[in-house]
């Protein structure tokens, strides 16, 4: 009893410094928006936001779901050095050849919306911090949680204080706060490698092909994921320019930092959640369902304060041209709870290696989502983009739901009969 006492203590030690350092670092990520928006308003910082989200809606070129398949393999895989090289190694090459589509795309289709300076540290920023993403998924699934809180709040912090120090020396210059985020992302990335110190076999090219078959369905779900999360930006920046993405994208900012706690909850339990799939079902279930109850109370609280504070909160820290940001994210709102529950039907879904019933849902998650922009933004701007994203989380949230109790159901079944 007092081992079982102490393990749980330990755990519980572990789950708190995990989930309070991520939801610390994800409040300097907010933070970094909403001061880079309140300084250069919403003209220069929506050019900024503009080029930085081409470059994370195009990143599924690279990241090809590695990441999510990551915590399910890396929990179950013997060596799991190897695992993460292979990984990085799959990257690199794939993200070598989007960096140099995308500039060569982007920058010619739409050279006053990507200038090609400031989309090149953008590339690079995403490539570097995705790298530094991989790193951390190791330090979950190693449950090497110091390392894991120290770097990811060293690097938001510095990111975060680098900024202040530019606004307060009174830099005009975007490029230079670019810069200075990009520099992070390459100097944590090459610390956090370094420190993991990833196996490359000789043959490690060889099993790329292997690895993207094994990941294809988190690739295709990834890509589905980032369609619905972030086309809104991209489509609205095209279509109604600069000004209206630099109100809108404060908006997204702090309802997406939100995820942080939902998000942190599902990374954290999927490692946990996969092995008791595959050695003990009762616990399985009984650990989804705490999680996704845990997940709806979560869900609940963030609502209602954005629903109450989200219009005086933004005038507070955005002020009076901000107006509209405020509005929209007390429209945004609902979003939070139904969020904060597909985390827990999604950890349950990719424990149970049921990835692959998850594509349909986002692809016709994702669908409605581009036509109902393309049909919306013209007429209502980014309110109309704002309707969308709650209409295609509804969408998630029912179809998520259904999967995730179906698994569950069949799951208790099948552990009972086995008894």
């Amino acid at each position: 009893l007092m081992q079982i006492s102490t393990d749980l203590r330990r755990q519980g030690v572990s789950f708190s410094g995990y989930t309070i350092s991520t939801a610390l670092a994800q409040l300097m990520v907010m933070l970094f928006s909403l001061l880079l928006a309140r300084y250069f308003g919403p003209e220069v910082s929506g050019g900024y936001t503009s080029a930085f989200a081409i470059a994370s809606v195009t990143a599924i070129a690279f990241n090809l779901g590695l990441d999510t398949s990551l915590l399910r393999a890396g929990a179950l895989a013997k060596d799991l050095q190897r695992t993460f090289g292979n990984v990085l190694l799959t990257k690199a090459a794939a993200g070598l050849v989007w960096a140099l589509l995308l500039f060569g795309i982007a920058t010619k289709l739409r050279p006053d919306l990507y200038p090609p300076e400031l989309l090149a540290i953008c590339i690079l920023d995403v490539w570097f911090d995705s790298v530094f993403i991989t790193s951390l998924a190791v330090f979950n699934i190693e449950r090497k949680i110091k390392h894991y809180s120290l770097l990811i709040l060293l690097s938001r912090g510095l990111k975060l204080l680098g900024l202040i120090a530019l606004i307060l020396a009174g830099n005009q210059n975007l490029l230079m706060f670019a810069e200075w985020r990009g520099l992070i992302s390459l100097v944590f990335a090459i610390v956090a490698v370094v420190i993991l110190r990833p196996r490359l076999t000789e043959p490690a090219f060889a099993d790329i092909p292997g690895i993207l078959r094994q990941t294809r369905n988190f690739a295709i779900s990834d890509f589905l994921a980032t369609v619905y999360m972030q086309a809104d930006v991209v489509i609205l920046s095209n279509i109604k320019g600069k000004a209206a993405t630099g109100i809108y994208a404060p908006a997204l900012s702090l309802i997406n930092a939100l995820f942080v706690i939902p998000s942190a909850i599902y990374t954290y339990t999927i490692p946990t959640l996969s092995r008791w799939f595959k050695s003990n079902a009762d616990r399985f279930v009984d650990l989804s369902k705490k999680a996704i109850l845990l997940l709806s109370a979560i869900g609940v609280i963030m609502s209602l304060a954005i629903a109450f504070l989200g219009i005086p909160a933004t005038d507070l820290l955005l002020g009076q041209k901000y107006t509209q940001t405020g509005e929209l994210m007390v429209r945004l709102s609902p979003i939070l709870f139904l969020k904060c529950l597909e985390f827990g039907f999604a950890a349950v879904i990719v424990a149970a290696n049921k990835q692959k019933s998850r594509l349909i849902p986002q692809a016709v998650a994702a669908i409605a989502n581009i036509g109902l922009n393309l049909l919306l933004i013209p007429r209502l701007g980014e309110f109309g983009a704002a309707t969308v994203y709650l209409t295609t989380e509804i969408i998630l949230f029912i179809s998520y739901g259904i999967i995730a109790i179906k698994t569950l159901n069949i799951t208790r079944k099948i552990s009972v009969e086995s008894i």
